[in-house]
């Protein structure tokens, strides 16, 4: 019952909703970037030439960090 009540919880809530908010305004930015190539500070051939990651590299580190956050997050509410 105890996890149940965790599961519905505002500190789970509060762990979850920021890296939720993050992929959806990510989506967004990606499914809008086509449509506003007029608007780029720097050509796509600029931008693909200075990025020296690669968008798999980026991913998996920020699904990294997220994982933390989110680990930390509960198990700070744990203790508390």
């Amino acid at each position: 019952m105890a996890a149940l009540e965790f599961l519905l919880s505002d500190e789970l809530l509060g762990a979850i909703v920021p890296v939720v908010m993050y992929w959806l305004y990510s989506g967004i930015y990606m499914v809008l970037e086509p449509y506003s190539q007029n608007y780029r500070l720097h050509s796509k051939k600029d931008e693909d030439q200075k990025n020296l990651v690669s968008k798999e590299a980026v991913i998996k580190r920020v699904l990294f960090l997220q994982f933390l956050q989110i680990l930390s997050a509960i198990l700070l509410f744990m203790v508390w």
